[in-house]
């Protein structure tokens, strides 16, 4: 299953080549798409966030065989939670990452290298929920829900052996053109 990666906005010079230097099982590097935004329409004044189901509008479907995943810097909500590190609807190949908020803090240890890590797993779940997966109960499982960043920093970027296996089925149904 090829990735395209959709960014939207800047994106530093690391972070795109490392999710796609990172990509779990079922997944390779596809190609890279930019598009320009006008958040405007997007932006929660109050909160001074971006509507993340909004934002996932400007991920087009991809063509069968392919999944997209739009990479973005802005900090993203949903109307019923504080903040989301990304999107995806299940089984509808498309999904969304921010960094915003998986961003070390001032002083904390690991700088870039913990931010690509912790983008890599993220990207690595919201994928999987764009072929089909829902959360898993295994803690360190990429598809283990995380509230918080020190959350991410507890999984692994690879699914658990359950998850790998229901993936592996999504992918081949997915390339197919089965739909979940």
């Amino acid at each position: 299953m090829k990735v395209r990666l959709v960014l939207l906005g800047e994106a530093p010079p690391r972070l795109v080549p490392a999710v796609f230097a990172g990509l779990p099982v079922c997944f390779e590097a596809g190609d890279i798409v930019a598009r320009d935004l006008d958040l405007d329409a997007l932006t929660d004044r109050q909160r001074a966030q971006v509507n993340a189901a909004e934002l996932l509008e400007l991920v087009e479907p991809p063509p069968p065989g392919w999944v997209a995943l739009g990479l973005t810097g802005h900090d993203l909500f949903l109307p019923a939670l504080v903040y989301v590190f990304g999107l995806s609807p299940v089984g509808e190949r498309r999904g969304l990452v921010s960094w915003a908020r998986l961003k070390p803090a001032d002083g904390e240890p690991g700088g870039m290298d913990l931010l690509v890590r912790r983008l890599r797993i993220e990207a690595a779940h919201e994928l999987g929920h764009a072929l089909g997966l829902i959360h898993c109960p295994v803690n360190d499982c990429a598809m283990h829900r995380s509230l918080w960043p020190e959350a991410v920093d507890l999984k692994q970027p690879l699914y658990c052996a359950t998850c790998k296996e229901q993936l592996g089925d999504l992918c081949r149904d997915a390339e197919a053109g089965v739909s979940p």
